[in-house]
């Protein structure tokens, strides 16, 4: 069954939104290896700048169907431990507070990357502006 457009309206501050599961492929890490030869880190984990990537991958897959139109405003994101590479990380989002500003609708996502048992991995901020 296909999910219904995820509207403004739909976003309730305090509400978990879905999550999803994200595990880094070695395609993707060799890719990014690739663009960014200087992020190294030790063997069987992932560079600290992948954290980004996957809670990216994690939004695209997670929070749809999205309205055409919208504006990622802004992000901030702070890792609290490494991931194995082979590890699976599950991205929580959560709306933290939504408000009209000059007839633009502005979303305000708090965001939670748990690896294995709920080790949180890193945690973050999103701001968009909604298109409907």
């Amino acid at each position: 069954m296909d999910e219904p457009l995820l509207t403004y309206d739909r976003f309730i501050p305090g509400q978990v939104l879905r999550s999803t599961p994200e595990r880094a492929s070695a395609q993707m890490l060799a890719q990014w290896q690739h663009l960014y030869p200087w992020d190294r880190c030790d063997a069987g984990a992932l560079p600290a700048g992948m954290a980004t990537a996957l809670m990216m991958r994690a939004y695209m897959r997670t929070l749809t169907p999205r309205p055409p139109g919208n504006v990622h405003l802004r992000q901030e994101l702070q890792l609290l431990g490494g991931i194995a590479a082979s590890e699976p990380i599950t991205t929580e989002f959560e709306c933290v507070g939504k408000e009209i500003r000059r007839e633009r609708r502005y979303v305000e996502l708090a965001v939670r990357g748990l690896a294995d048992a709920g080790r949180p991995v890193f945690t973050g901020r999103m701001t968009m502006i909604w298109a409907a």
